[in-house]
């Protein structure tokens, strides 16, 4: 195993009605809080009210900032952190889905240090995030990136269409609330996007790490299996609160740090996704699922002890081949299995994506990190192979 420290500062409320919480846990973190949410959703489920009359009941004041968008941009975060700063809040309340969250973690950077935030996510940085930001309390509606449980916050470049993460001990939030129940109306498409990112998670550190470590892998193996399970059951009954509040715990583990211990790992399915929901707006589960198959295939060399390991515990063949089928054939009863074509991507992009990848990896070699460095050709491959699929998976 690789020497590690774990270290989880939030503290996680976790279950079914604790958004109830919301005040009480609020008072204790501060005075005055600005309330980061989405455009929509927020305000139309009525969650937002619901917050601010709990905000009220605990003498807690507020502003809003409803402006966040899918793929959180850098000008609306530094747009939200001079607002934060104007009008001298003491922390950021994040209540939405991942994007929300990251963009609060990304507030609370610009509001503390009055730099463009882009400046912290340049490669490498011109910045660096300062020890301490303003505190979060965040209130997680989807169950998929996990951001309510880790130090990290994927930010796109609004001129360049650059997607890149900031990273930083003070960007834990101070408190999290994980209330299964606010996961219940969030559409089926939505839902099975969330469960690919839980899984990708998970699975990439898996793959790309060479490390010797056993527990971690029993971890990984068990919420992999457990995510496709409780992910065909709320694909079929999104009412399912069992399956609902399985996803939210599986989320919230999955970028804890906990399932990957003792075996550093990079993620060059993500680093190849980015580019593309960056440019495209689209779903960045949806974008996974769209290389994951594509991935898998043309890295099946490099990961086929891993495969065979992960099929034999997982899907019931030690055959990395039938591995990958098996998770397509998955892929497919959940409607996630889908090509960049379908997705709006166009093929005459594929190598600017590409590029933008390695620019993001900024590793020697114009490389992307995987268990083995993937080439600009490489990344093509899978690019490629992702943007119709054809005939190759058809079978699975």
């Amino acid at each position: 195993m690789d020497r590690f420290v774990f270290h989880l500062p939030t503290k996680i409320i976790f279950g079914k009605g604790t958004f109830e919480k919301v005040g009480e846990e609020a008072k204790l973190i501060g005075k005055k809080a600005m309330i980061v949410t989405g455009r929509h959703f927020a305000k139309s489920s009525g969650l937002l009210d619901k917050a601010e009359e709990m905000l009220k009941q605990n003498g807690v004041e507020f502003i809003e900032f409803c402006e966040v968008e899918p793929n959180p941009e850098s000008d609306t975060i530094d747009k939200g952190g001079e607002l934060a700063k104007r009008e001298n809040v003491d922390f950021l309340i994040g209540l939405g889905g991942g994007s929300v969250i990251d963009a609060t973690k990304a507030i609370s950077i610009v509001s503390t240090t009055g730099k463009p935030i882009w400046d912290y996510c340049e490669r490498p940085p011109k910045e660096k995030v300062p020890d301490k930001t303003l505190p979060i309390l965040a209130v997680i509606t989807v169950a998929a990136t996990g951001s309510e449980a880790d130090a990290g916050g994927v930010i796109t470049n609004s001129k360049t269409r650059n997607k890149r993460g900031v990273f930083g001990e003070a960007l834990f939030p101070k408190t999290s609330i994980v209330d299964p129940l606010l996961t219940l109306t969030i559409p089926q498409k939505q839902t099975i996007d969330g469960v690919i990112d839980m899984i990708t998670h998970i699975f990439e550190s898996y793959l790309s790490s060479p490390a010797y470590a056993p527990v971690s892998d029993g971890v990984a193996e068990a919420l992999i299996k457990e995510a496709m399970k409780q992910g065909e059951i709320v694909f079929n009954d999104l009412k399912n609160v069992d399956a609902r509040e399985s996803l939210s715990w599986i989320s919230t583990l999955a970028l804890s740090g906990f399932p990957s211990a003792g075996r550093r790992g990079p993620f060059p399915m993500h680093r190849l996704e980015h580019p593309i929901s960056g440019v495209y707006h689209i779903s960045h589960g949806r974008g996974l699922a769209a290389l994951m198959p594509a991935f898998l295939y043309h890295t099946k060399e490099m990961h086929k002890d891993r495969l065979k390991r992960f099929g034999k515990n997982v899907l019931s063949t030690d055959s990395p081949t039938k591995a990958i089928e098996r998770i397509v054939h998955w892929m497919k009863k959940v409607d996630a299995f889908v090509s960049l074509k379908s997705m709006g991507v166009k093929k005459e992009s594929l190598e600017r994506l590409a590029d933008m990848a390695i620019a993001d990896e900024n590793a020697p070699g114009n490389i992307v990190r995987a268990r083995e460095p993937l080439t600009k050709e490489k990344i093509l491959e899978i690019y490629n192979t992702a943007y119709d699929y054809k005939d190759l998976f058809r079978k699975a």
